[in-house]
């Protein structure tokens, strides 16, 4: 008798467990760090648009478990038919990052990637007098409400 009651007693808290586990693997595996010394993630403060950009490929695809790296792009009058969907609409592609894009890039002073397409992975590289100055990660594996 007494063992049923131990079992009727454990049974109803494994749901309670299981989910206290989750949840603080959700917290355990969350990332948002700005790092303006040093370096992280394999970009190093102080590198030029080019070196970072040469570097970027290799270090973003090694970040993590990433299928793959996005940027967000705006689609404009050239592009609408080719991508269906409508002016003004901001889609995240795939990107390769190779050298054909780096004039593009050196226009901007702050590069978002996304890992998997995700909003919720991506990494920022921001950069000041054409150097690169601040590295921000932000990753979570769940939508706040």
């Amino acid at each position: 008798m007494k063992r049923y009651i131990k079992i009727l007693l454990i049974v109803p808290a494994v749901p309670f467990i299981a989910i206290a586990i989750y949840i603080s693997y959700l917290w355990a595996t969350y990332i948002d760090e700005t790092v303006r010394d040093g370096g992280a993630y394999g970009f190093q403060i102080g590198d030029s648009k080019f070196d970072t950009y040469k570097k970027a490929g290799g270090v973003l695809s090694h970040i993590g478990d990433s299928q793959g790296i996005y940027i967000q792009v705006k689609v404009t009058k050239e592009s609408e038919e080719l991508l269906a969907t409508r002016i003004d609409y901001s889609l995240l592609v795939q990107t390769r990052l190779h050298d054909v894009g780096f004039r593009r890039f050196s226009e901007a002073d702050r590069w978002q990637f996304y890992f998997d397409g995700s909003f919720f992975n991506s990494i920022t590289l921001k950069f000041c007098e054409n150097r690169l100055c601040e590295i921000y990660r932000h990753r979570k594996y769940f939508e706040l409400p």
